[in-house]
This record gives C-alpha cells, structure tokens and sequence, in this order.
C-alpha cells in the first residue's frame, strides 16, 4: 500500500511539474503577445496620424487648385474666389448664431 501511494505522489508530482512548466510557457507566450498588441497599437496610431495629414494636404491642394489659373482668363478665377468668400462668409455667420 505504501508503494501504491509513493507512485501516486510522484505522479502528481510529475503531472504538476508539467503543469506548472506550462504555465510558465503559456504566460511568456502571452507576455509577448502582449507587446506585439502594443507595438501594432502604436504603429496603427502613427499610420492614423499620417492618414489625417494626407488628407490635410490632399484637401489643401484641391483648394490651390480651385484657386490657380490655368489657361483660364482672370474673370473665372475671380469668380470662384468670391464664391469662396461668399461660402466662408456664409460659414462665419453660422458660427455666430
């Protein structure tokens, strides 16, 4: 009977043992996957930024564009900076109601 309860402790012993080194492994395994979830949160952070600058620099020059002559007489580009200033007026009035 002693026998019997030797082999039992050690294969508890054993199968702890096993446990417990999966333990360790699966906690380094998440540890890292931790960080990689950091580092891809930052760059999509920093790929978000440059998004918003792009479309900054996109939308400005539309605006240059809108606003350069090319091949067209004067009168057209004058027109469509008034428009331009009629539209801004229109938005400044809006924000003062």
């Amino acid at each position: 009977m002693a026998d019997d309860d030797q082999n039992l402790v050690e294969n508890f012993e054993k199968k702890l043992k096993k446990l417990m080194e999966l333990y360790e492994m699966l906690k380094n395994r998440n540890s890292e996957l931790c960080d990689q979830l950091d580092q891809q949160k930052k760059e999509n952070e920093m790929l978000r930024l440059e998004i918003s600058a792009l479309n900054e620099n996109y939308s400005n020059l539309k605006q240059s564009k809108v606003l350069c002559v090319s091949g067209q007489d004067i009168d057209d580009t004058k027109q469509r900076v008034t428009r331009l200033v009629r539209e801004i007026d229109r938005c400044i009035d809006m924000l003062n109601v």
